[in-house]
């Protein structure tokens, strides 16, 4: 029966579904028994009783590795205590910008014979070691059970009879090939279809800010060959500059830190004190500034644009909007969370089955620890790259892309007045374009 609900207090349905991660699924798989009893006494809970929301992210939490190089020397202690924030802090130094020398290093010889050497220092290699020693230790420990049983039955047959015959009882922990063999087409389907749905979400989200540079370069250059205001022209390719400063605050963590670099942005922008406020202070920034910019757009008394002319850049501010929501419907939407932990569920059953699984099939049975450790640190490499990539904003780079926006835009208003290039207090000062930008990728070990 339900249960009365007592006054003041809200219930919610306690679904029996842990968040479970990798290495923590076997303990989510309860016995039906106890899974069925848990259900009956803990149908209806008080919300307040529920675990509570996780706190929004800070950058201090990412202290313990500030800078590119704490990442690269973490050490396997820190990276144990600490999976979540290494991998997230290196998130931040996997924004690869190429250039033409990076490419040359991308395609230089070697690099398979130079990929085994570093299978466990990279980041991959070292964010995985908490899964890897999970699979050492299973091994290890089906290793040790099966020899040591054996042993320990042989040494108390003549002292302690009775426990030797119970001992001989025990089961040893082997089993044919053919569970694994049967059930691989289906876990590797999965991890196949996980990774390419990731990759593909990565790639749109390329695309579309892709569109938000080629957009907003096109709106400038509208503006800049149309608008008759001089005073409003500059105001205008401020607001443009801006956008995708906005847009990349818009889609990150909302911390201080990330706060307080989108004000200094917006004022390197050279964007008004009283528009800056006004962005600052919205809840929903982008569309604020896409109104500052529809307001300058539409003061035809300053643009001196006709109706159709009118039209036209705001048919490129309308593309702005467009992207603004296809960016959201990838950061608000992730793959069906039942997919993904059923797919970390099932990857971590068949990893714990696979040292019983080849006891028998190895001439030296202690060989089951290294090569379970190095098919399942594979495996659940793979699996994790659909995590990474899953959400692409953050290793996508947003910065390097705005800033391109910002000096190429900004050197074609100085242009437009016979400015010279370069000169002092401009934002596109040491212009650098976008093609030739690189952050050095071949300095962080992927």
């Amino acid at each position: 029966r339900r249960c009365p609900r007592p006054r003041g207090e809200g219930y919610v349905w306690r679904g029996l579904r842990p968040h479970s991660s990798l290495h923590a699924a076997p303990g989510a798989m309860l016995p039906f028994a106890a899974t069925t009893t848990l259900a009956l006494v803990h149908r209806w809970a008080p919300a307040s009783a529920l675990p509570a929301p996780r706190p929004p992210l800070t950058m201090a939490e990412h202290a313990r590795f500030p800078t590119r190089e704490a990442v690269l020397g973490a050490s396997l202690p820190a990276i144990f205590s600490s999976t979540t924030e290494f991998k997230e802090a290196g998130r931040e130094f996997r924004q690869d910008v190429y250039s033409y020398n990076d490419w040359r290093w991308h395609r230089e010889s070697g690099h398979i014979a130079s990929a085994i050497s570093s299978v466990f220092t990279s980041g991959v290699g070292k964010a995985m070691w908490r899964e890897t020693f999970f699979v050492i230790a299973t091994a290890a420990a089906v290793y040790l059970y099966n020899i040591g049983v054996p042993v320990l039955a042989a040494k108390t047959a003549a002292s302690l009879p009775i426990v030797a015959a119970l001992l001989g009882r025990l089961p040893l922990l082997h089993l044919s090939l053919l569970p694994l063999t049967l059930s691989s087409p289906a876990l590797f389907l999965l991890l196949v279809f996980r990774t390419n749905n990731s990759y593909d979400r990565w790639w749109e989200a390329r695309k579309v800010w892709g569109g938000v540079i080629n957009a907003s370069r096109d709106l400038a250059r509208q503006a800049l060959a149309l608008v008759r205001d001089a005073e409003l022209k500059k105001l205008m390719v401020s607001q443009i500059a801006s956008y995708a400063r906005v847009l990349k605050y818009h889609l990150g963590p909302p911390t201080p830190e990330a706060r307080d670099l989108l004000r200094n942005e917006l004022v390197d922008n050279r964007l008004p004190a009283d528009q800056v406020r006004v962005i600052m202070e919205a809840k929903h920034k982008p569309m604020a500034l896409l109104g500052l910019v529809s307001a300058s757009l539409h003061d035809s008394g300053r643009t001196g644009l006709d109706t159709v002319q009118a039209s036209k850049l705001d048919q490129t501010l309308s593309l702005l909007t467009d992207y603004l929501g296809k960016c959201e419907r990838i950061v608000k939407t992730p793959l069906p969370l039942v997919y993904t932990r059923h797919t970390a569920r099932f990857l971590s059953w068949w990893l714990l089955f696979l040292p019983v699984c080849l006891y028998n099939q190895l001439r030296a049975n202690w060989m089951i620890v290294p090569v379970s450790g190095l098919i399942g640190f594979f495996l659940v490499g793979i699996e994790d790259l659909g995590n990474q990539i899953e959400e692409p904003f953050s290793i996508l780079p947003l910065t390097a892309m705005g800033t391109g926006i910002q000096q190429s835009i900004f050197e074609a208003l100085d242009r437009s007045e016979g400015v010279a290039a370069g000169h002092a207090g401009s934002p596109g000062d040491d212009y650098v374009p976008y093609i030739k930008m690189s952050n050095n990728p071949n300095a962080f070990v992927r």
